[in-house]
């Protein structure tokens, strides 16, 4: 065929037969000039066809053994093969499991930060709600001790902003413009002074307040001195009566926090009043987060 190389013509059967027969005749012609004789003829050429058939047998051995060896060649070819596909798969397998380990891991992280602050912020609210009972509890033994002045009119008790606040009226405690404590004003202010003397750990705020009528007095440029004015004087009176004056602080709003409509006489008369203000200890405040202490 054209293009193919041809491979060398191998010898017939009869052609193989002519050959051996000419090699024995020379053969025997060769040991017949050297004198040796048909016997050890014989066994020569016996010897040699032996030697033919080792060699035959041998290369027929020879390849069956390159078939077998070259059939499992392929065969652990192809389960490298098989087994290289196996790897890229488990490690592409295993890089996926990795990442999707991370993944969890900073989910955990996440949880595990985010169930600490809880705890911690559940800690923080058991605190306070068992700072608010005692509180309550406080609250609750001072009204009772309160209530024959609230039920003689002397004084109210409110709850505003979260604080207790015992109000007194302004009508008790002074005449219009005036600072000076009033007889009726000072027996309420006595009577008041034994019950907050009482009270361990709590301080008091004295918070003098007007309505929105502008003062006429010449003393007072403001409602706001002349209220500031009235609760120094109410926290003179209570600390002569027997309260401590670390307990206690003045201070004055005026007009500017009233409880009432100013536009009535009712409301003006309910915005002017003295409040003493039961104060938070710092313990009884919620704690600020460490984010915005430190700043």
């Amino acid at each position: 065929m054209n293009g193919l190389a041809h491979s060398p013509a191998q010898p017939t059967n009869q052609e193989d037969d002519m050959i051996k027969k000419i090699i024995l005749s020379l053969l025997a012609i060769s040991l017949s000039a050297c004198g040796i004789s048909e016997d050890v003829h014989n066994a020569v050429v016996k010897d040699l066809e032996n030697t033919r058939m080792q060699l035959a047998e041998t290369q027929q051995e020879k390849e069956q053994n390159e078939a077998a060896l070259n059939q499992k060649i392929a065969e652990l070819e192809g389960r490298i093969a098989e087994l290289e596909t196996k790897e890229t798969q488990l490690s592409a397998e295993i890089a996926d499991a990795r990442a999707e380990l991370s993944m969890y891991e900073d989910k955990t992280g996440g949880l595990e930060k985010a169930l600490a602050a809880t705890k911690t912020e559940l800690d923080e609210l058991r605190k306070q709600k068992v700072l608010q009972e005692k509180r309550l509890a406080e609250y609750r033994k001072l009204t009772e001790q309160l209530a024959s002045m609230v039920k003689t009119g002397k004084l109210q008790v409110k709850i505003r902003n979260g604080n207790m606040v015992l109000q007194l009226s302004n009508n008790i405690l002074f005449e219009s413009g005036k600072t000076d404590v009033k007889k009726e004003g000072q027996d309420a202010l006595t009577e008041l002074a034994g019950i907050l003397a009482t009270i361990q750990n709590r301080k008091f705020l004295v918070a003098g307040h007007t309505d929105n009528v502008p003062i006429s007095s010449g003393r007072f440029k403001s409602n706001w001195e002349l209220s500031t004015a009235r609760a120094v004087n109410v926290v003179t009176y209570l600390q002569e009566a027997g309260v401590s004056p670390n307990a206690m602080a003045a201070a004055g709003y005026g007009e500017f926090d009233p409880v009432a409509d100013n536009s009535t006489d009712d409301g003006k008369a309910a915005n002017r009043r003295i409040e003493i203000i039961l104060l938070p200890n710092l313990d009884e405040l919620p704690k600020l987060p460490k984010e915005v202490l430190e700043g």
